[in-house]
């Protein structure tokens, strides 16, 4: 579950302030109790509540790098539905509609392209993103020529195709 780091987290402060309450209460009501058991006692308590306290601390900061994370992950599946749903999408629709600057467009089409999620090809000149059957992509490779203008490709990485003319960058499956 999402978010569950932070609820522990304060979870665990809570416990840690009510159990160092706990502990001075108790440690002021006993009336055989010496200043120096007090002493001892409310140390004791207050170690055992900035040790809880920083655990809860430590799940509060990890339930935030989750969330951050997950939200990424969001980003990128909203960018995979929109391009298998419409086979071709504008990249600047892709930026208007997630509110996201083109550079993290493009570092998400790559992030995607990377972890194997991703076939197609996108035209960076024209700004379009385009979903392709894997089958026919590697029929179009096979063939030498650009989907996108039908002009020449090379090789511009693994499992990158990139064509001369219009810049397309051709993203085969894995």
């Amino acid at each position: 579950m999402v978010g569950s780091g932070r609820l522990i987290g304060l979870i665990l402060k809570g416990v840690a302030i009510a159990g160092l309450a706990g502990v001075a209460m108790w440690a002021f009501s006993n009336e055989t109790m010496q200043s120096g058991g007090r002493t001892l006692t409310l140390g004791c308590g207050l170690l055992f509540a900035v040790l809880l306290a920083g655990v809860g601390l430590w799940f509060m900061m990890q339930g935030r790098t989750e969330a951050t994370q997950f939200a990424e992950v969001e980003k990128q599946k909203r960018i995979l539905n929109m391009v298998s749903t419409q086979g071709t999408v504008p990249i600047s629709s892709i930026a208007l509609d997630m509110n996201m600057p083109m550079d993290q467009v493009k570092a998400a089409i790559y992030d995607l392209v990377g972890k194997g999620l991703f076939t197609g090809y996108v035209d960076w000149k024209g700004g379009k993103l385009v979903s392709k059957d894997a089958a026919s992509l590697n029929q179009s490779v096979a063939d030498g020529k650009c989907p996108n203008c039908g002009a020449p490709q090379v090789i511009a990485g693994k499992g990158v195709v990139k064509c001369e003319y219009c810049g397309a960058e051709i993203f085969l499956p894995q």
